[in-house]
């Protein structure tokens, strides 16, 4: 796997509520562990390029780690608050939560996101 400086968020960047979170991110990420990337962007397609099987479909967030581990939904959303100055990383302690019923929700967001 891929080493980096920083994790990777892509994001729909034609959405208004996820340039929004991405907005979120920016305010609360000082020390640049996160590199935020739109899915629609050249940068962000080249990218998307390389998706998993299994995540393929998805309409989502994604998170791919420093080591190039990609994560989606609500996976992603608690692990990037892990990143974020206090008080954002007590928030991922909902990846307790399992995950159908964490993405249950995450789905019935994103149903309303657009």
């Amino acid at each position: 796997m891929t080493s980096r400086k920083s994790d990777i968020v892509l994001f729909d960047d034609q959405c208004k509520k996820c340039n929004r979170w991405a907005d979120f991110i920016r305010r609360r990420n000082k020390e640049s562990r996160i590199t935020l990337i739109g899915q629609n962007s050249p940068e962000g397609e080249e990218i998307m390029k390389a998706i998993p099987r299994r995540l393929i479909g998805h309409d989502s967030v994604f998170l791919i780690s420093r080591r190039g581990e990609w994560y989606s939904k609500s996976a992603a959303i608690w692990r990037v608050c892990g990143k974020l100055r206090f008080p954002w990383p007590l928030a991922s302690s909902m990846a307790l939560v399992p995950s159908p019923i964490r993405d249950y929700f995450y789905d019935v967001y994103a149903r309303m996101r657009k």
